[in-house]
């Protein structure tokens, strides 16, 4: 009996090295890279055209840092409200698909809700207080989208932040300017926390270069933009999960 005991140990031990040898063989640090979001996460230029955003240009870091198995900003549409990736969490299953098999996540979002029923023509310094009102509303919003979105994606999230869209209206050193931008930072941080996700501040960045935003008419970075944007994100990479596989 004991012989057979033994034989049976010894064979279970042996089941037990080969599923880790072929796990070993298997295993790669290679990641997989979701893009969610609205244009900004596109790539949509000054001038309507769809091209380059932060998100290609993270994704090539990536894929020189450690090999990407797979990326995709198919998920990232122009116009897009938080509702909008909620009500297609809902439906698509490979979007959910994707997310579980997900390492890192970068959404931007809330730039549509924050800038609907504004009439940018006739906004001023003087309508801050109607913007922080905005904001205010829309947050519960903001939260929903990450919380739907932590449920399926387990590891990294990456949330970009706001920049002023529209510097040729607004004086960008005026305080009250600083002091909405600071608040939004601050509550767009605490569901960061709530959820465990990292946060991109992008408002100073842009104030000290407007340049990033070269047309008037429209409130798009061009590709320098996007790619200061993306080197925001590599510069907190340190603050990832994924960062032990760099």
């Amino acid at each position: 009996m004991k012989k057979k005991k033994i034989i049976k140990c010894l064979a279970l031990l042996l089941l037990v090295f080969c599923v880790f040898e072929i796990y070993i063989f298997f295993k790669t640090d290679k990641l997989n890279y979701i893009a969610l979001g609205d244009s900004l996460a596109e790539g949509r230029n000054p001038y309507g055209e769809i091209g380059y955003s932060y998100t290609d240009y993270f994704a090539d870091y990536l894929s020189k840092k450690t090999g990407l198995s797979y990326y995709t900003k198919q998920y990232a549409k122009s116009g897009y409200t938080t509702e909008d990736v909620i009500k297609e969490l809902e439906i698509n299953n490979h979007l959910k698909r994707d997310l579980r098999e997900s390492d890192l996540v970068t959404i931007s979002i809330g730039a549509n809700d924050f800038l609907h029923n504004i009439n940018l023509k006739e906004l001023d310094i003087h309508h801050l207080l109607d913007l922080k009102n905005n904001v205010i509303q829309i947050l519960p919003d903001i939260e929903n989208c990450i919380k739907n979105i932590r449920k399926y994606a387990k590891e990294d999230i990456i949330i970009i932040g706001y920049y002023n869209p529209i510097p040729f209206l607004f004086n960008t050193s005026s305080d009250d300017l600083d002091e909405l931008f600071a608040y939004i930072d601050d509550e767009y941080q605490k569901i960061a926390d709530k959820y465990d996700c990292l946060y991109i501040p992008l408002y100073q960045l842009f104030k000290k270069n407007t340049s990033y935003l070269p047309n008037p008419a429209d409130i798009h970075p061009d590709l320098k933009g996007y790619e200061a944007i993306s080197k925001e994100i590599i510069n907190n990479c340190s603050n990832l999960k994924v960062n032990a596989t760099f």
